[in-house]
C-alpha cells in the first residue's frame, strides 16, 4: 500500500474528506485511528501517511494526539495532514512536536472549511452555505492532490494576527476547556422524552461509553468522552441533549453522504 490515510469522524466531515482523497490518490487506503488505538502496537505500512480530523476545541482531538504518540511511522517518507475546520498552523506544529520523537515531521498541511457542528456555540449553516461549501472543498481537493501526489512541501503559515491568536491566545482557551468546560460537558449529555430507544447512540459512540439500560441511554462516567458528538447528530429523532447548552432548538448535522453505519464502522478495521 503506498498511501494510508488515518481519520476521525464524528458527525462525518472527516469521512468524506478521506474519502474524496482516497478517490484522487491511487493506492490508498483508509484506517479509521479508532479502530487501531488498542492495538498493542500500531505502526504504518505506507510510504505516504495522511492524517484527517476535525478541529475539537481550536485543537486536533484528543484521539488523534493519543494515536499519534503511538504509531510507529518508520516506513513513510511522506506525512501529510488535513484539519476539516479551518485553524491556526498550532494544530500543526504541535502534530510536529509528537512526530519529532521519530524524526519526522509534517511535509504538507491544510485546513478546510466544513459546517461547524459544535452547536452549544454555533450556528448550523443553511443548505445553501453547506453546498457552496462542498464546492469550494472539491477545487481544493484537487489543489491537495497535486501537492501530494507531486511529494511537495506545503507548510503555510500564519498571518501575523492569526498568528497570535493561534499561539498565544488559542492554547490558553484549549487548556481552560478541555480541563474545565469540557468535562463538565461530558456529564451534561441525556436523551429527552422524545428518544425511542432505538439504541443508535451506542453504535455510534466512538468512546464506547453510552450503554441502552431498560430502553434508554446512559453515558457511563468511567469512560473519557471524545467529544465526537455523532451520538448528538446522529440521533434520528434529536432527542440526545446536553444540559444547559439550549440544544434542543439547535438543529442537526451530518455530512448527507455518511451513514451513522459509517460512522460506528470506525471502531473495527473494515
Amino acid at each position: 500500500m503506498s498511501t494510508q490515510i488515518y481519520y476521525l469522524s464524528g458527525t462525518g466531515n472527516s469521512l468524506h474528506v478521506a474519502r474524496e482523497l482516497e478517490k484522487r490518490l491511487p493506492d490508498t487506503d483508509l484506517v479509521p485511528i479508532i479502530s487501531v488505538l488498542k492495538d498493542e502496537h500500531i505502526a504504518s505500512t505506507a510510504e505516504t501517511v495522511g492524517l484527517v480530523f476535525p478541529i475539537h476545541n481550536l485543537s486536533a482531538p484528543i484521539a488523534v494526539m493519543r494515536f499519534l504518540q503511538r504509531v510507529d511511522l518508520g516506513s513513510a517518507k511522506y506525512v501529510f495532514a488535513v484539519a476539516t475546520r479551518f485553524c491556526s498552523d498550532k494544530v500543526f506544529s504541535n502534530i510536529d512536536e509528537v512526530l519529532e520523537k521519530q524524526r519526522k515531521s509534517l511535509d504538507a498541511y491544510f485546513s478546510v472549511e466544513m459546517p461547524c457542528t459544535y452547536i452549544p456555540l454555533f450556528t448550523l449553516p443553511s443548505r445553501d452555505t453547506v453546498a457552496k461549501m462542498e464546492a469550494t472543498l472539491q477545487k481544493r481537493l484537487d489543489e491537495i492532490q497535486t501537492i501530494v501526489t507531486n511529494k511537495q512541501v506545503d507548510r503555510e503559515k500564519d498571518s501575523p494576527l492569526v498568528f497570535v491568536m493561534g499561539h498565544i491566545l488559542y492554547p490558553l482557551i484549549t487548556a481552560f476547556m478541555f480541563k474545565v468546560r469540557f468535562p463538565d460537558m461530558a456529564r451534561s449529555f441525556y436523551a429527552d422524552e422524545r428518544c425511542t430507544g432505538c439504541g443508535l447512540c451506542e453504535k455510534v459512540c466512538l468512546a464506547d461509553r453510552i450503554r441502552i439500560k431498560d430502553g434508554r441511554p446512559e453515558w457511563l462516567e468511567s469512560i473519557d468522552c471524545l467529544y465526537c458528538f455523532a451520538c448528538l447528530h446522529y440521533c434520528p429523532v434529536e432527542a440526545v441533549q446536553i444540559e444547559g447548552r439550549k440544544t434542543a432548538t439547535k438543529g442537526r448535522y451530518h455530512h448527507a453522504d455518511v451513514k451513522a453505519t459509517d460512522i460506528a464502522r470506525q471502531k473495527r478495521r473494515t
